[in-house]
């Protein structure tokens, strides 16, 4: 199951680069657009915020996969033992609920979505940003998933619960 994660994580990071990298690339022709004369680019305020999105809920996606993006510390510094695990526990259901609600109501405001197209670039879909929802809730659900049988792993291999 890691390999499993880990591959999908490699793709997240590595599409969400792409998205970052054209996310730069539209703000560059943005200010081309504003300050040379005679260059008109309409489309590029609205690809970036589509490559924006999808660059943020990728990372979040990962940020869970990691054990970064959502996180008490001060809460787990204090516990150990099957209490500390009862807690990670208690907040991996929760991310990855949360993650499930992104999947479930994603999808329907991607098939809302879908036939509608963007003002200034009508080749391109709304589907498309929406679907940012439920790809990178089903990375959470995923990752959150990993992230509790590797706490459950972790408990169990240490006799006094305290490896985690």
């Amino acid at each position: 199951m890691k390999t499993l994660l880990n591959g999908i994580e490699y793709v997240f990071m590595r599409v969400a680069t792409v998205f970052f990298v054209g996310f730069v690339a539209c703000i560059f022709l943005q200010l081309l657009s504003r300050y040379v004369p005679n260059i008109t680019i309409l489309w590029a305020a609205e690809v970036a915020t589509y490559a924006f999105i999808w660059t943020v809920f990728l990372g979040a996606a990962v940020m869970v996969n990691q054990q970064e993006h959502f996180k008490i510390d001060f809460l787990f510094d204090k516990m150990e033992g099957f209490s500390l695990l009862g807690v990670k526990m208690i907040s991996h259901v929760l991310i990855g609920a949360f993650g499930l609600m992104m999947v479930i109501n994603g999808a329907k405001l991607v098939q809302l979505f879908w036939d509608w197209t963007v003002n200034t670039l009508p080749e391109l879909q709304q589907g498309f940003l929406w679907l940012a929802l439920p790809v990178s809730g089903l990375g959470i659900l995923l990752f959150s998933i990993g992230n509790a049988v590797d706490d459950i792993r972790s408990y169990r291999t240490d006799k006094r619960g305290k490896a985690l």
